[in-house]
């Protein structure tokens, strides 16, 4: 299926993490009008990759949520639910939750998709996960086939979007995951790919001596 380019879209990203900012980045470069905020403050400093852009500003969630035609939840797990009360109204906007490619402990891990439906009460919720980093990792799975996301969501709407907005960050080839009945597998698989890659370093330190 092809998409056909969005002329311009205000995009909120919530989190200052390094998958907020490099999606804010990613649409930024897109062209897109971009309002960063953070859990707990209504001002900080942009790093440097993106401060340069005159198409990204910092305000609080309540205002980015409001402004947004599409809300990116990059916080950490832990600050999900926090973000999710100031999201407001958001129940026509599709959120994708990226939180899936955050490492952290794994007593921090939150069920986020669950907890920002019953939250915002939005039906288009939609797990993403960037497979950036993880291609050697991942081939084996998919029969060495690249894949750039894999998406989750009970909603069509926000898979559609989500494709077309990823492929404006230079990504092609989407997996889908199904719907929330497979999030448990979801939330498992992606953990274990998470502690790999933060183990592969020490692997392959580890085979050159032996």
């Amino acid at each position: 299926m092809s998409f056909k380019k969005l002329v311009s879209m205000t995009i909120a990203v919530i989190g200052d993490t390094p998958t907020g900012y490099m999606y804010a980045e990613g649409f930024a470069r897109a062209g897109h009008q971009i309002l960063m905020a953070v859990p707990g403050k209504d001002n900080f400093d942009l790093p440097s990759s993106i401060h340069f852009f005159d198409n990204v500003e910092t305000c609080s969630i309540p205002d980015a949520a409001s402004r947004a035609d599409l809300v990116v939840l990059a916080t950490t797990p832990k600050q999900v639910r926090e973000a999710a009360y100031w999201l407001e109204d958001v129940r026509r906007k599709v959120i994708l939750d990226a939180t899936a490619n955050e490492h952290v402990p794994d007593n921090d891990l939150v069920k986020t998709a669950c907890a920002i439906k019953a939250i915002t009460g939005s039906p288009h919720v939609i797990k993403a996960f960037n497979t950036a980093g993880y291609e050697q990792i991942l081939k084996p799975l998919f029969n060495g086939t690249h894949v750039d996301m894999i998406l989750l969501s009970d909603s069509l709407k926000a898979k559609e979007i989500a494709k077309i907005m990823a492929i404006e960050l230079g990504m092609s080839a989407f997996y889908d995951f199904g719907g929330s009945e497979n999030i448990p597998l979801f939330n498992e698989m992606t953990r274990c790919w998470r502690n790999l890659k933060l183990a592969s370093p020490a692997i392959t330190q580890l085979t050159k001596h032996l």
